[in-house]
Protein backbone atom coordinates (compact mmCIF):
# COMPACT_ATOMS: atom_id res chain seq x y z
CA UNK A 1 0.00 0.00 0.00
CA UNK A 2 1.26 3.42 -1.01
CA UNK A 3 2.87 5.00 2.02
CA UNK A 4 0.62 8.13 1.52
CA UNK A 5 -2.31 6.51 1.52
CA UNK A 6 -1.22 3.88 4.48
CA UNK A 7 -1.17 7.83 6.40
CA UNK A 8 -4.27 8.63 5.16
CA UNK A 9 -5.92 5.63 6.23
CA UNK A 10 -4.46 5.83 9.47
CA UNK A 11 -5.85 9.03 9.97
CA UNK A 12 -9.00 8.33 8.98
CA UNK A 13 -9.07 5.70 11.72
CA UNK A 14 -7.55 7.98 14.27
CA UNK A 15 -10.04 10.56 13.66
CA UNK A 16 -13.18 8.06 14.86
CA UNK A 17 -11.35 7.00 17.71
CA UNK A 18 -10.09 9.74 19.44
CA UNK A 19 -12.89 11.74 19.90
CA UNK A 20 -13.30 12.75 23.99
CA UNK A 21 -14.92 10.12 25.80
CA UNK A 22 -17.38 11.01 28.56
CA UNK A 23 -17.31 9.54 32.45
CA UNK A 24 -19.37 6.21 32.32
CA UNK A 25 -22.66 6.18 34.10
CA UNK A 26 -21.88 4.55 37.74
CA UNK A 27 -24.91 1.56 36.46
CA UNK A 28 -22.32 0.71 33.63
CA UNK A 29 -19.73 -1.12 32.94
CA UNK A 30 -16.98 0.23 30.52
CA UNK A 31 -16.46 -3.62 29.52
CA UNK A 32 -18.87 -5.92 28.77
CA UNK A 33 -19.33 -9.39 27.25
CA UNK A 34 -22.16 -11.87 25.49
CA UNK A 35 -21.31 -15.67 25.09
CA UNK A 36 -23.40 -18.27 23.35
CA UNK A 37 -24.68 -19.36 26.52
CA UNK A 38 -25.21 -16.30 28.15
CA UNK A 39 -27.97 -14.65 29.86
CA UNK A 40 -29.20 -10.98 29.59
CA UNK A 41 -30.06 -11.08 33.13
CA UNK A 42 -26.88 -11.18 33.93
CA UNK A 43 -24.40 -7.70 34.30
CA UNK A 44 -22.80 -8.93 31.18
CA UNK A 45 -19.32 -9.31 32.98
CA UNK A 46 -16.97 -11.50 32.14
CA UNK A 47 -17.59 -13.99 34.65
CA UNK A 48 -21.49 -13.83 33.87
CA UNK A 49 -21.95 -12.77 30.52
CA UNK A 50 -24.80 -11.47 28.30
CA UNK A 51 -26.60 -13.57 25.77
CA UNK A 52 -27.21 -10.39 23.29
CA UNK A 53 -25.51 -7.58 22.26
CA UNK A 54 -28.95 -5.30 23.05
CA UNK A 55 -28.44 -6.87 26.42
CA UNK A 56 -24.74 -5.56 27.16
CA UNK A 57 -25.05 -2.39 25.29
CA UNK A 58 -28.16 -1.62 27.77
CA UNK A 59 -25.42 -2.61 30.53
CA UNK A 60 -22.40 -0.78 28.94
CA UNK A 61 -21.22 2.61 29.57
CA UNK A 62 -20.98 5.85 26.76
CA UNK A 63 -17.74 4.75 25.07
CA UNK A 64 -17.14 1.63 26.32
CA UNK A 65 -16.39 -1.83 24.57
CA UNK A 66 -18.36 -5.44 24.00
CA UNK A 67 -16.39 -8.50 23.25
CA UNK A 68 -17.46 -11.88 22.19
CA UNK A 69 -16.24 -15.18 24.87
CA UNK A 70 -17.31 -17.14 22.39
CA UNK A 71 -18.87 -17.82 19.30
CA UNK A 72 -22.63 -17.25 19.04
CA UNK A 73 -25.44 -15.63 16.94
CA UNK A 74 -26.10 -12.22 19.16
CA UNK A 75 -28.88 -10.75 17.51
CA UNK A 76 -29.53 -7.56 15.89
CA UNK A 77 -29.47 -3.94 18.08
CA UNK A 78 -30.41 -0.60 18.09
CA UNK A 79 -27.30 1.36 19.01
CA UNK A 80 -27.84 5.30 20.58
CA UNK A 81 -24.03 6.19 21.33
CA UNK A 82 -20.67 5.74 21.45
CA UNK A 83 -19.32 1.99 21.77
CA UNK A 84 -17.04 -0.31 19.93
CA UNK A 85 -17.98 -4.40 19.85
CA UNK A 86 -15.19 -6.18 18.95
CA UNK A 87 -15.31 -9.74 18.39
CA UNK A 88 -11.99 -10.74 16.10
CA UNK A 89 -11.36 -14.15 17.71
CA UNK A 90 -14.49 -15.97 17.83
CA UNK A 91 -17.32 -16.94 15.67
CA UNK A 92 -19.90 -13.51 15.74
CA UNK A 93 -23.13 -13.91 13.81
CA UNK A 94 -25.80 -11.41 13.76
CA UNK A 95 -28.62 -13.83 11.39
CA UNK A 96 -31.78 -11.50 10.13
CA UNK A 97 -34.98 -12.06 8.59
CA UNK A 98 -36.71 -9.27 7.51
CA UNK A 99 -35.01 -6.56 9.44
CA UNK A 100 -31.92 -4.46 10.03
CA UNK A 101 -29.21 -6.58 11.73
CA UNK A 102 -27.41 -3.29 13.36
CA UNK A 103 -29.05 0.22 13.65
CA UNK A 104 -26.84 3.27 14.52
CA UNK A 105 -29.07 6.33 15.17
CA UNK A 106 -26.25 8.66 17.64
CA UNK A 107 -25.42 11.86 18.46
CA UNK A 108 -23.24 13.77 16.57
CA UNK A 109 -20.16 13.07 18.47
CA UNK A 110 -20.89 9.35 19.14
CA UNK A 111 -19.11 6.54 17.10
CA UNK A 112 -19.18 3.41 16.77
CA UNK A 113 -16.72 0.79 16.10
CA UNK A 114 -17.65 -2.80 14.56
CA UNK A 115 -15.13 -5.86 14.35
CA UNK A 116 -14.95 -9.45 13.41
CA UNK A 117 -19.00 -9.63 12.60
CA UNK A 118 -20.53 -12.11 10.33
CA UNK A 119 -23.69 -10.71 9.13
CA UNK A 120 -26.13 -12.95 7.22
CA UNK A 121 -30.00 -11.29 5.83
CA UNK A 122 -31.18 -15.04 4.68
CA UNK A 123 -32.24 -13.05 1.28
CA UNK A 124 -34.66 -10.84 3.31
CA UNK A 125 -32.63 -9.04 5.54
CA UNK A 126 -32.83 -5.46 4.82
CA UNK A 127 -29.49 -3.72 6.10
CA UNK A 128 -26.79 -5.47 7.55
CA UNK A 129 -25.62 -1.83 8.83
CA UNK A 130 -28.31 1.34 8.74
CA UNK A 131 -26.59 4.17 9.81
CA UNK A 132 -28.95 7.32 10.58
CA UNK A 133 -26.81 10.00 13.09
CA UNK A 134 -23.61 9.59 14.69
CA UNK A 135 -19.91 11.54 14.26
CA UNK A 136 -18.58 7.75 12.89
CA UNK A 137 -18.80 4.02 11.80
CA UNK A 138 -15.97 2.03 11.57
CA UNK A 139 -16.15 -1.49 10.22
CA UNK A 140 -13.38 -3.93 10.42
CA UNK A 141 -13.00 -7.49 9.63
CA UNK A 142 -16.61 -8.46 8.59
CA UNK A 143 -18.53 -10.71 6.57
CA UNK A 144 -21.91 -8.84 4.65
CA UNK A 145 -24.00 -11.23 2.85
CA UNK A 146 -27.47 -11.85 1.67
CA UNK A 147 -29.11 -8.15 2.98
CA UNK A 148 -31.64 -8.20 0.07
CA UNK A 149 -34.92 -7.08 1.54
CA UNK A 150 -36.76 -4.29 -0.56
CA UNK A 151 -34.25 -0.98 -0.77
CA UNK A 152 -31.97 -2.95 0.91
CA UNK A 153 -27.88 -2.42 1.02
CA UNK A 154 -25.39 -4.70 2.71
CA UNK A 155 -24.48 -1.25 4.47
CA UNK A 156 -26.80 1.98 4.33
CA UNK A 157 -25.10 5.08 4.91
CA UNK A 158 -27.26 8.16 5.47
CA UNK A 159 -26.17 10.18 8.16
CA UNK A 160 -28.96 13.09 8.89
CA UNK A 161 -26.36 15.24 11.06
CA UNK A 162 -23.52 17.27 9.70
CA UNK A 163 -19.72 15.87 9.41
CA UNK A 164 -20.46 11.66 9.55
CA UNK A 165 -17.82 9.60 8.45
CA UNK A 166 -17.30 5.72 7.54
CA UNK A 167 -14.45 3.61 7.53
CA UNK A 168 -14.77 0.17 5.82
CA UNK A 169 -11.34 -1.85 6.20
CA UNK A 170 -10.91 -5.68 5.45
CA UNK A 171 -14.71 -6.13 4.52
CA UNK A 172 -16.68 -8.30 2.25
CA UNK A 173 -19.82 -7.04 1.01
CA UNK A 174 -21.51 -9.80 -1.23
CA UNK A 175 -24.77 -11.02 -2.74
CA UNK A 176 -26.86 -7.93 -1.49
CA UNK A 177 -29.32 -5.97 -3.27
CA UNK A 178 -33.15 -6.37 -4.21
CA UNK A 179 -33.94 -7.44 -7.61
CA UNK A 180 -35.08 -3.98 -8.46
CA UNK A 181 -35.06 -0.32 -7.46
CA UNK A 182 -32.28 1.48 -5.47
CA UNK A 183 -30.79 -1.14 -3.64
CA UNK A 184 -27.27 -2.98 -3.33
CA UNK A 185 -23.93 -3.21 -1.74
CA UNK A 186 -23.28 0.39 -0.01
CA UNK A 187 -24.97 2.98 -0.07
CA UNK A 188 -23.63 6.45 0.83
CA UNK A 189 -26.59 9.13 0.81
CA UNK A 190 -26.28 12.06 3.44
CA UNK A 191 -29.70 13.87 4.19
CA UNK A 192 -30.82 17.63 3.47
CA UNK A 193 -27.87 19.89 4.08
CA UNK A 194 -25.53 16.86 5.76
CA UNK A 195 -22.17 15.92 4.91
CA UNK A 196 -20.41 12.77 4.63
CA UNK A 197 -16.81 11.48 4.11
CA UNK A 198 -15.82 7.65 3.09
CA UNK A 199 -12.81 5.41 3.80
CA UNK A 200 -13.22 2.41 2.07
CA UNK A 201 -9.96 0.08 2.08
CA UNK A 202 -8.52 -3.51 1.55
CA UNK A 203 -12.54 -4.39 0.86
CA UNK A 204 -14.47 -6.40 -1.69
CA UNK A 205 -17.87 -5.38 -2.88
CA UNK A 206 -18.86 -8.41 -5.39
CA UNK A 207 -22.22 -10.04 -6.90
CA UNK A 208 -24.23 -7.57 -5.52
CA UNK A 209 -27.75 -6.71 -7.23
CA UNK A 210 -28.37 -3.54 -8.60
CA UNK A 211 -25.04 -1.12 -6.88
CA UNK A 212 -22.02 -2.36 -5.74
CA UNK A 213 -20.93 0.94 -4.26
CA UNK A 214 -23.26 4.03 -4.66
CA UNK A 215 -22.55 7.41 -3.66
CA UNK A 216 -25.41 10.05 -3.69
CA UNK A 217 -25.31 13.87 -3.15
CA UNK A 218 -28.71 14.51 -4.58
CA UNK A 219 -30.32 15.98 -1.77
CA UNK A 220 -30.07 19.88 -1.51
CA UNK A 221 -27.03 21.17 0.34
CA UNK A 222 -25.69 17.61 0.99
CA UNK A 223 -21.73 16.79 -0.09
CA UNK A 224 -20.24 13.40 -0.23
CA UNK A 225 -16.15 13.04 -0.22
CA UNK A 226 -14.27 9.66 -0.12
CA UNK A 227 -11.88 7.44 -1.15
CA UNK A 228 -11.54 3.91 -2.30
CA UNK A 229 -8.70 2.41 -2.35
CA UNK A 230 -6.71 -1.55 -2.32
CA UNK A 231 -10.47 -3.01 -3.16
CA UNK A 232 -12.19 -4.96 -5.35
CA UNK A 233 -15.67 -4.04 -6.88
CA UNK A 234 -16.70 -7.12 -9.20
CA UNK A 235 -20.05 -8.90 -10.45
CA UNK A 236 -22.45 -5.85 -9.29
CA UNK A 237 -24.77 -4.14 -12.09
CA UNK A 238 -23.36 -0.76 -11.48
CA UNK A 239 -19.76 -1.16 -9.45
CA UNK A 240 -19.26 2.59 -8.27
CA UNK A 241 -21.83 5.22 -9.08
CA UNK A 242 -21.68 8.68 -8.36
CA UNK A 243 -23.97 11.08 -8.41
CA UNK A 244 -26.28 13.73 -7.77
CA UNK A 245 -28.82 16.20 -9.50
CA UNK A 246 -28.92 19.69 -10.47
CA UNK A 247 -29.72 21.54 -7.25
CA UNK A 248 -28.08 18.80 -4.89
CA UNK A 249 -24.81 19.06 -3.64
CA UNK A 250 -21.13 17.86 -4.63
CA UNK A 251 -19.84 14.08 -4.33
CA UNK A 252 -16.19 13.52 -5.15
CA UNK A 253 -14.30 10.25 -5.08
CA UNK A 254 -11.13 8.99 -5.58
CA UNK A 255 -10.12 5.82 -7.12
CA UNK A 256 -7.17 4.29 -6.19
CA UNK A 257 -5.27 1.30 -6.91
CA UNK A 258 -8.47 -0.45 -7.03
CA UNK A 259 -9.98 -3.51 -9.58
CA UNK A 260 -13.57 -3.04 -10.75
CA UNK A 261 -14.30 -5.73 -13.14
CA UNK A 262 -17.16 -8.03 -14.38
CA UNK A 263 -19.99 -5.16 -13.61
CA UNK A 264 -22.73 -6.01 -15.95
CA UNK A 265 -23.92 -2.51 -17.38
CA UNK A 266 -20.93 0.03 -16.19
CA UNK A 267 -17.70 -0.43 -14.31
CA UNK A 268 -17.50 3.67 -13.08
CA UNK A 269 -19.97 5.59 -13.74
CA UNK A 270 -20.57 9.13 -12.68
CA UNK A 271 -24.04 11.60 -13.18
CA UNK A 272 -24.10 14.99 -13.19
CA UNK A 273 -21.36 18.20 -13.26
CA UNK A 274 -20.99 17.97 -9.59
CA UNK A 275 -20.01 14.41 -9.28
CA UNK A 276 -16.42 13.26 -10.26
CA UNK A 277 -14.97 10.09 -9.58
CA UNK A 278 -10.39 10.74 -9.94
CA UNK A 279 -9.12 7.40 -10.66
CA UNK A 280 -5.50 6.34 -10.26
CA UNK A 281 -3.64 3.05 -10.76
CA UNK A 282 -7.07 1.27 -10.93
CA UNK A 283 -7.55 -1.50 -13.30
CA UNK A 284 -11.22 -1.58 -15.05
CA UNK A 285 -12.11 -4.70 -17.13
CA UNK A 286 -14.67 -6.60 -18.86
CA UNK A 287 -17.58 -4.54 -17.74
CA UNK A 288 -20.85 -3.26 -20.00
CA UNK A 289 -19.35 -0.32 -20.28
CA UNK A 290 -15.66 0.77 -18.34
CA UNK A 291 -16.23 4.25 -17.59
CA UNK A 292 -19.29 6.48 -18.49
CA UNK A 293 -20.20 9.41 -17.76
CA UNK A 294 -23.64 10.89 -18.05
CA UNK A 295 -25.37 14.01 -17.96
CA UNK A 296 -22.07 16.46 -17.70
CA UNK A 297 -20.62 13.55 -14.90
CA UNK A 298 -16.75 13.97 -14.31
CA UNK A 299 -14.11 10.61 -14.73
CA UNK A 300 -10.72 12.03 -14.36
CA UNK A 301 -7.64 10.15 -15.00
CA UNK A 302 -4.01 10.52 -13.54
CA UNK A 303 -2.75 8.69 -16.90
CA UNK A 304 -1.67 5.36 -15.67
CA UNK A 305 -5.37 3.47 -15.26
CA UNK A 306 -6.50 0.09 -17.08
CA UNK A 307 -9.15 0.24 -19.19
CA UNK A 308 -9.60 -2.63 -21.49
CA UNK A 309 -11.76 -5.71 -22.95
CA UNK A 310 -14.83 -3.97 -21.86
CA UNK A 311 -18.01 -3.75 -23.91
CA UNK A 312 -17.81 -0.14 -24.52
CA UNK A 313 -14.10 0.91 -22.84
CA UNK A 314 -15.45 4.45 -23.39
CA UNK A 315 -13.44 7.76 -22.16
CA UNK A 316 -12.42 9.54 -19.66
CA UNK A 317 -13.55 13.18 -19.40
CA UNK A 318 -10.63 14.67 -18.23
CA UNK A 319 -6.86 13.15 -18.44
CA UNK A 320 -4.53 15.44 -16.32
CA UNK A 321 -0.68 14.94 -15.09
CA UNK A 322 0.22 13.79 -11.75
CA UNK A 323 1.64 16.59 -9.22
Amino acid sequence: MPEYFMRASLAACASLLALPFATPAAAQATRTWVSGVGDDVNPCSRAAPCKTFAGAVSKTAWGGEINCLDGGGFGAVTITKSIAIICDDTFNGVLVTGANAITVNAADYDVVFLSGFDFEGFGTGVNAVRFLGGGGLLIRNSTIRNFRGTNGFGINFTPTLPAARLVLDDVTIVGNGASSGVTGGVMIQPAVNASASFTIVNSRVTDNNRGGIRVDASADGASVKGMISSSVVSGNQIGLYVRSVTGGGNANVALIDTVVNGNSSSGVLSESGAATVSASRSTITDNGNGVRAMTGGNIVSFGDNVVAGNNNNGVFTVVVPKQ
